[in-house]
């Protein structure tokens, strides 16, 4: 039922919603109903003429640094269609919403661009179409981006199948990032990305060619996502074994029972990496030189051998017997490896700091005693053992050398050149034997011969010279070897100088190169 009544003040009617007068555009009227005073509209409706206070209570909803724009839904009351909101910096300034949306009397959406987080963080205003407004104040955060540490392009150029560990890094003031793979990229097999850390690691994977693999990193903190573009390169490689052996050095002459000659130095590695188009210098040392025959001559120390920066020296030439009749003996046979003749064995500079198994040759032995039943000449030192000390009578071998398998037979190189025999005269006692490796034999009081020669392409030393007829020529030292073996998926050597003499062992599942004579430069 209507209830039309007429205000005591001014003549404004007043009632409830039922009693709303028929009316002319600008009629007032005081709804008790809604505790309103209403104004009838040009549009043919009655509208509050005094709105209230909009309450703002909270928001949800973030802003995005990396997009620029958030949308922010505010909570509250009084709300009416054609309110706006306003997010107001901590420098005062006020930016309105790129738009509002009026969802309820309790409910706005707002859509918000060209924050920053410089001015975080953001009171957020609603101002309703009566100018009545309501704020929450320090509401609004820009939920910063994250930032980038590591530079783009390359992580680092490594060689195939090494163990890798390399991090692409970003910092974020306000949040976590997590670390993805943008869509479509992908690591080299066998690369891991902790998605916590951005640490890469793992095992690059076997390769035929330089191969760089382009990939890129998401960085997130759940709002923003920034991508960098990053590489990582692979370098395809050669691995190889090596053997190389220096000269041996040449036994000493006769008139005496006189030293032999030591092994030349060996170095060996199992595993040595190249990569393809690579040059190395190759020089197979030659053996110590044989001397013409004449007592009391001291052998010629042999030449070293190299592969590129790998250096195996010659082995030390054997030592003639001394002059004093009171304390003179056999000579000391030639350490192996290049020893200065006689003696002590001791480590060259040559070989220092050359990687894998490094064999410089053992000591060359000892001479024998000057007193019945006389003296015999020390051996030479092998690469696997010492030569044998002269004695009093017999003999004095060489020392032996080492075994390897490389070229698909197992072989010993660099055995030490045996000593001269006991000097007994009118005897014909044995002959010293060369240690396993190519040494030489050295010779005994009644021989006609010359010592033994060390055997070319094992880096043996050389015999000892014989007795006989005033002193005859210590045998020749053995020249050096360089044996090259990797697996025959790999290409062939592409470039060998004419002046290389080298021959091809077979080996299964190998390629086998054994360089034995001459100097020049291979290319992979």
């Amino acid at each position: 039922m209507s209830d039309i009544r007429t205000s005591s003040l001014g003549g404004i009617p007043f009632g409830n919603n039922a009693g709303r007068p028929t009316a002319s555009t600008g009629q007032p009227y005081f709804n008790g109903e809604t505790a309103r005073l209403e104004l009838y509209t040009s549009g043919g409706s009655w509208e509050n003429i005094v709105q209230e206070v909009p309450g703002v209570a909270s928001i949800s909803g973030t802003y995005s640094q990396a997009t620029d724009s958030g949308v922010i839904t505010i909570y509250g009351t009084n709300f009416v269609s054609g309110a706006y909101a306003t997010a107001i910096g901590s420098n005062g300034v006020q930016i309105n919403a790129a738009s509002t949306v009026y969802n309820s009397l309790v409910q706005l959406t707002a859509t918000f661009t060209g924050l920053s987080n410089a001015n975080e963080p953001y009171d957020i205003k609603v101002t309703n179409p009566s100018n009545l407004f309501g704020l929450i104040p320090d509401a609004l955060y820009v939920n910063a981006s994250p930032v980038w540490q590591t530079a783009s392009g390359s992580l680092g150029t490594f060689n195939e199948q090494v163990s890798v560990s390399v991090s692409a890094t970003a910092t974020d003031s306000d949040s976590t990032i997590a670390y993805t793979l943008a869509s479509g990229s992908t690591l080299p097999s066998g690369l891991t990305l902790n998605s916590s850390t951005g640490l890469i690691s793992g095992t690059l994977p076997d390769i035929s060619t330089d191969t760089t693999y382009n990939f890129t990193i998401n960085a997130s903190d759940g709002v923003n996502t920034i991508p960098r573009s990053f590489s990582i390169t692979s370098r395809y490689l050669i691995v190889m074994e090596y053997l190389l052996v220096g000269g041996g050095g040449a036994g000493a002459n006769g008139n005496g029972n006189t030293g032999g000659g030591g092994a030349g130095g060996l170095v060996y590695s199992s595993s040595y990496t190249v990569s393809p188009s690579t040059s190395l210098l190759v020089t197979v040392g030659l053996g110590g030189a044989q001397k013409a025959d004449g007592p009391n001559l001291s052998g010629n120390a042999g030449n070293p051998s190299y592969f590129g920066s790998v250096i195996a020296a010659g082995g030390g030439g054997g030592v003639g017997w001394g002059d004093d009749l009171s304390t003179r003996g056999g000579g000391n046979g030639g350490g192996g490896g290049g020893e200065n003749p006689g003696g002590t064995q001791t480590q060259t500079t040559l070989n220092s700091g050359v990687s894998g198994i490094l064999q410089y040759g053992n000591n060359g032995g000892n001479s024998g005693a000057w007193s019945p039943p006389y003296f015999t000449g020390g051996g030479g030192g092998g690469a696997g053992a010492a030569g044998a000390n002269g004695t009093g009578s017999g003999t004095a071998n060489g020392g032996i050398g080492r075994e390897y398998s490389i070229t698909g037979t197992a072989t010993y190189y660099a055995g030490g050149g045996g000593g001269g025999t006991e000097h007994q005269v009118n005897s014909n006692t044995p002959d010293s034997p060369g240690g396993l490796g190519g040494g030489g034999t050295g010779r005994g009081w009644a021989s006609t011969s010359r010592g033994g020669n060390g055997t070319d392409g094992l880096g043996g030393g050389g015999g000892a010279g014989s007795y006989y007829s005033g002193g005859l020529a210590g045998g020749k030292g053995g020249n050096g070897v360089l044996i090259i073996a990797y697996p025959d998926t790999i290409p062939a050597i592409t470039t060998i100088p004419g002046t290389l003499t080298y021959d091809q062992p077979t080996r299964a599942g190998y390629r086998v190169y054994r360089f034995t004579a001459g100097t020049g430069t291979i290319t992979f």
